[in-house]
């Protein structure tokens, strides 16, 4: 069977160099919703860039062969996404993940509906990040991406290699496109960047055409455009 068929979970930080127990959520997942008994094969991902070919033994796995799969891209892309209404980051996230984007950022912008409160802070991340995990392992993937929130656009700003979506003469087509330096892609909410942002963005800004997308398409759009 090809190791692509494998059921795959993610244990970030396996030691594969013994038979291990299976974390009870991944072990629920197989036994429960998969039906997977002992004697199966599985494919482990400890979140470094390798997958290992694993034995069901009861709750714990068993190492048998490792795998270097090359499905990461070479292009680290983050996408900054300004806060959405309602599941829309859902999707973001996953579909982005998908593609092999490697790191989000979500922050509120001065046309962002939605606010997040502190205290729910850690719990709404804790969400995206499953939503990141749950796709990169049906991608085949082998490296989960980084979620994580910054309180500003001016945070954003001092990410590396910084490119607004936003209405611009210069085209996204027409830019370099480097396979070694990280790419930041900042999207804006429902209603696109206020004059404000627009102002502070016009040296990063570019235009991905004459079609105006969705919040939830447009880094989608971008990095399907970089990693396709």
């Amino acid at each position: 069977m090809s190791i692509r068929a494998l059921p795959r979970i993610f244990i970030s930080g396996a030691d594969m160099a013994a038979p291990f127990e299976i974390p009870r959520a991944e072990f629920d997942k197989l036994h429960n919703v998969l039906r997977l008994r002992s004697g199966a094969r599985i494919g482990v991902l400890p979140n470094d860039g390798t997958f290992w070919e694993c034995e069901l033994d009861g709750r714990y796995a068993k190492p048998l062969e490792r795998h270097t799969p090359e499905t990461e891209p070479a292009l680290h892309i983050t996408i900054a996404q300004a806060l959405p209404k309602g599941d829309k980051l859902d999707d973001v996230v996953r579909s982005c993940t998908e593609l092999g984007v490697s790191h989000f950022i979500v922050f509120p912008s001065d046309r962002s509906i939605v606010k997040w409160e502190d205290k729910k802070l850690q719990d709404k991340l804790r969400r995206l990040e499953a939503l990141a995990r749950e796709a990169a392992e049906t991608a085949f993937r082998t490296r989960i991406p980084l979620v994580e929130y910054r309180p500003s656009l001016a945070e954003v700003m001092r990410e590396p290699n910084l490119i607004a979506l936003s209405e611009s003469e210069q085209e996204f087509n027409q830019l370099p496109t480097p396979s070694s330096e990280p790419l930041t892609l900042a999207v804006g909410p429902e209603g696109g960047w206020s004059p404000r942002e627009v102002e502070q963005l016009k040296p990063f800004a570019v235009t991905l055409g004459p079609r105006v997308l969705r919040t939830e398409h447009a880094g989608f759009a971008a990095a399907a455009k970089l990693l396709l």
